[in-house]
């Protein structure tokens, strides 16, 4: 499904901020910076980029991703294929499949998120509401008789398994994130084969 020129200028704006977030950041530090230089920078309104960010830590991490709703509200039917594993490792690779990943992005937000304790722990947060949210999809899927412990399992290694595909794209730019997630994906199940 092709996306509209309305969703299309709405990522390329959130992109564009988050840019203008991060090359400050790096200039000048967390604190060197204000919303009002990122706006000017991104050249959109005060009010426009608070659509977009709550403030500077959001800005410098960049919007979330989202899944597809379709290939979400499958998931939750018990698709696509209704093997749990099989399931989450499509979800996640159609949802890093829609998202163009520069390594060197990837690279300058691990090295902003070193360098700010701050920027640690919203991320950290930040994965922390992923993984409750991916859990509370699995018991959701899996229905009455779910192990809340078993979606928080899934869920957390799932994370872990990104944190990994990340770290091997910004070594190996040549192959795709979706690609370097396919893998270890892949590798980590192997194990329970």
């Amino acid at each position: 499904m092709s996306e509209s020129a309305t969703e299309l200028k709405r990522k390329w704006v959130a992109a564009r901020i988050t840019g203008c977030a991060q090359t400050l950041a790096e200039e000048r530090g967390i604190d060197g910076f204000t919303m009002d230089d990122v706006a000017e920078c991104a050249g959109v309104s005060r009010r426009t980029l608070f659509n977009y960010v709550r403030g500077k830590l959001d800005a410098v991490l960049g919007v979330p991703p989202e899944p597809d709703p379709a290939l979400f509200s499958e998931f939750l039917s018990g698709g696509p294929t209704g093997q749990l594993g099989d399931d989450v490792k499509a979800i996640i690779g159609a949802l890093l499949d829609s998202k163009d990943t520069d390594p060197g992005d990837v690279e300058r937000v691990r090295r902003l998120i070193a360098s700010d304790p701050r920027l640690h722990k919203a991320m950290h947060d930040r994965f922390g509401r992923v993984a409750s949210f991916f859990a509370e999809a699995i018991v959701a899927r899996e229905g009455q008789d779910a192990d809340p412990l078993r979606g928080r399992a899934v869920a957390t290694v799932t994370l872990t398994l990104f944190d990994l595909a990340l770290e091997s794209f910004v070594a190996d730019p040549r192959t795709s994130l979706v690609d370097h997630y396919m893998r270890v994906f892949d590798g980590a199940a192997a194990l329970f084969d």
